[in-house]
């Protein structure tokens, strides 16, 4: 591999030149990551041209969507009383008059039902104090035709705000934390306590927590590499000089993101901790090579080069696999994941760039300081037993034919278990479930009203008033599915006229059309389209998984097509939790591909490489084996593939392939000219990366430690499977490689043989 000109530049420039480059760089990606911007990702996930995303796009356009509601969950001995009654009125009020809330909804807004349709309030806003109000919320907990706002036993009560800039997280925050003031406040000193909670206020708290993630998660892992570095290299000095270019490395890969326009999300905030191990591991492999070669040469500037012309091509390769497996991710529906792809391509290439260009430039720089030999001293030079694991190629080398065969009949047996994954998801997964907002959604779906839905457009044609007719498709949508799926409550136009009124289809339709023009916008929205054309079939499902919602909307799609009325004017079950149930099916099945391309890409990049197609092909069955092993584990323990096991998965694969790389990189420079498969090269190649891979090893897997400590449960598993693949790379790498190695020395040397006898017998 030709030596890149910049490093070509460290023998014509002075050092200082080149210092200035990396400083004047280093200035301008710090500057650059200031910019760096924090977004949920929520909205982009499930960004396809499916048809389910297309019904919900349709539907969220007419209808006012319930996942924009901010709640507040109000909690005390009793609500019957109305000292702890009264707090919760006057935050009805003073929320009302708030910017940017459109609507109120507690139980004050509940009426009595009356002739003309309304009647008056159920609870006054000055809070009676006759001794009725046990009766009147034990009559609201009783009835839950619409979902109770009020617990059995009164200790709960809820009161949902609608505001017209839920989606934009600015606006929600500064909306939230003026509800906040005003619920303390009025709270305080007595014994009521609350909780706000809804999806806004969830997805606020991710964004929150992503900045905090991104310093603890870097900085974690860069304390981690470091004292990795400085237990395998036994010097401070070295560590420090290996931790330069890998700090460099992150910071111009973050200043990349920035000035590219990619931003830190719930699945992106793993990408920086991951360009820092990498960085680290390039790193150390430099580093070990400089000490292996410095007793022979005593210029540091061409002790540098040198290293960089031997290991540099190994690390560049890692590198690109790296690049592919994330290009898979581009094949993907969701945007969020594309943009990962696309985002970790730069990251990666960028960090190899100041990795192969800053570590030879600190080596360089130091070499004219420090002499070699206390640089590196030779009392240092000693790995820990700790570190060396030679024994496993050893082991692999001693017994090829039975271990390359075992391998491969593992390999075959943990990919036709990997053939029955199935995609698992979950609007929580990336949520802490212990938080408070999060437990407070459990309550509502356990105790209140249900905040997830279920929504059925009903062609109703009442742009001209609600007619019997109307009514008649929108109370046949309804009856069919109500009752349905135990646990739901189903709201619609027909359960806001009690059952028990003894009206005709006329009347009850006169009553309904009163009812919905005394409505505000924001709650006609809920069961009527602003041209009247459409009504809405809602049901309140108390459920996050995508698996059970899929099963919720198939078993109401069935319940539709049996009624002949609602067959003919109920339109297909949609919202935001059934799109994202099915689209999230495809999207993650999806990322089985994008392993696939990763894995045969790097097969041809690793062939093409080498110039040898059989070492391109080897280098397969080490790295794929331990992806199959942990994908066989998630069927097997029913956890299914997720977005964050799935992107885990081959993301690891393309990181995983860095071992191989160098000790086929170790093989090409050892083994004589036309025996690419010698036995003492194979040997000696082994023996001399175990040490660097072990230790790159131990940092790529303690740097990824760090993501344990992530408000976001997914990228702790997504670390979790990370290291197992990378623990399992290594056994793989050092047993089973040398192993087929081999065996393919066997096949060469019987191919030789045979060649040999044909050419006599002519």
């Amino acid at each position: 591999m030709p030596v890149p000109s910049g490093f070509r530049g460290m023998r014509g420039l002075a050092p200082t030149v080149m210092w200035a480059l990396v400083l004047i760089l280093d200035l301008l990606a710090l500057i650059a990551v200031t910019g760096l911007g924090f977004d949920d990702g929520l909205g982009r996930v499930f960004a396809s041209d499916s048809a389910r995303n297309a019904d919900y796009r349709e539907l969220s356009g007419e209808f006012t969507p319930s996942e924009g509601d901010t709640v507040v969950v109000f909690e005390s001995p009793d609500f019957a009383d109305p000292d702890n009654l009264q707090p919760v009125s006057d935050f009805v009020i003073e929320t009302s008059f708030l910017d940017g809330v459109v609507d109120v909804f507690s139980v004050f807004a509940l009426r009595e039902p009356t002739e003309g349709g309304v009647g008056a309030p159920l609870i006054g806003i000055d809070v009676p104090r006759d001794g009725s109000l046990a009766q009147t919320l034990d009559d609201i907990a009783g009835n839950t035709s619409g979902g109770r706002l009020v617990s059995e036993g009164r200790k709960l009560t809820a009161v949902v705000i609608a505001t017209d800039s839920s989606a934009v997280i600015d606006g929600a925050r500064t909306i939230i934390g003026e509800l906040e003031t005003i619920a303390t406040e009025l709270t305080a000193g007595t014994d009521v306590s609350y909780t706000l909670t809804g999806l806004p206020a969830v997805r606020l708290d991710i964004v929150d927590s992503l900045f905090s993630d991104l310093i603890r998660l870097n900085s974690l892992g860069m304390i981690a590499g470091f004292a990795i570095c400085v237990l395998a290299l036994r010097s401070i000095r070295l560590a420090f000089l290996v931790t330069l270019p890998a700090g460099t490395a992150l910071l111009w890969s973050l200043g990349a993101l920035s000035i590219f326009g990619f931003g830190i999300n719930v699945l992106s905030i793993a990408l920086p901790v991951l360009i820092l191990v990498l960085a680290f591991a390039d790193s150390l492999h430099l580093a070990f090579e400089i000490r292996r070669l410095a007793p022979d040469e005593p210029s540091p500037d061409r002790l540098a080069i040198l290293a960089l012309k031997r290991v540099g091509p190994a690390c560049a390769l890692a590198s690109f696999t790296t690049a592919i497996a994330f290009g898979g991710l581009m094949i993907s529906e969701s945007e969020i994941v594309r943009d990962f792809g696309v985002a970790g391509i730069v990251a990666a290439l960028i960090a190899l760039v100041a990795v192969l260009t800053v570590q030879p430039l600190v080596f360089a720089t130091a070499g004219r300081f420090v002499p070699a030999e206390k640089l590196f001293p030779p009392r240092r030079k000693a790995m820990l037993r700790v570190f060396d694991w030679r024994f496993l190629p050893e082991f692999g080398l001693r017994y090829p034919k039975p271990i390359a065969a075992t391998a491969i009949a593992v390999l075959i047996a943990f990919g036709a278990v990997y053939t029955a994954i199935e995609p698992s998801y979950s609007v929580l997964e990336n949520i802490n479930r212990d938080a408070p907002r999060v437990q407070a959604i459990e309550t509502l779906n356990n105790e209140l009203a249900p905040i997830n839905t279920i929504d059925i457009p009903v062609a109703v044609d009442a742009s001209n008033g609600l007619d019997a007719g109307a009514l008649e498709r929108v109370a046949a949508t309804h009856e069919a599915v109500a009752g349905l799926i135990p646990g739901t409550v189903t709201v619609s136009l027909h359960s806001l006229v009690p059952d028990g009124a003894e009206l005709s289809p006329a009347e009850r339709a006169e009553r309904l059309s009163r009812i919905v023009s005394s409505m505000s916008a924001n709650q006609r929205g809920r069961v009527l389209s602003e041209d009247g054309t459409t009504a809405l079939v809602r049901l309140h499902i108390n459920t996050y998984d995508a698996g059970e919602i899929r099963a919720m909307t198939e078993r109401i799609e069935h319940a539709l097509a049996a009624d002949p009325i609602a067959s003919q004017a109920a339109g297909t079950p949609t919202g935001f939790m059934v799109m994202s149930s099915f689209v999230s099916g495809g999207m993650i099945l999806d990322l089985n591909y994008c392993f696939f391309i990763a894995v045969v890409a790097s097969g041809l990049l690793t062939t093409l490489w080498f110039a040898n197609w059989r070492y391109g092909a080897v280098a397969l069955v080490p790295n794929v084996l331990p992806i199959l092993a942990v994908g066989a584990w998630l069927v097997l323990s029913g956890r299914g593939l997720q977005f964050s096991s799935g992107v885990a998965l081959t993301i690891a694969f393309g990181i995983a392939v860095d071992d191989t790389v160098h000790i086929i990189n170790r093989l090409r420079i050892n083994a004589p000219k036309g025996k690419p498969f010698d036995p003492g090269a194979i040997h000696r190649s082994v023996v001399e990366v175990t040490p660097a891979l072990v230790v790159t090893t131990a940092v790529l897997s303690f740097g990824l430690l760090s993501t344990f400590s992530s408000a976001s449960p997914m990228i702790g598993y997504f670390g979790v499977l990370s290291i197992a693949v990378f623990i399992l790379a290594i056994f793989a790498d050092l047993v089973v490689l040398p192993a087929c190695l081999m065996v393919l020395h066997g096949f060469e040397q019987k191919r030789r043989e045979s060649r040999i006898l044909q050419e006599g017998d002519a």
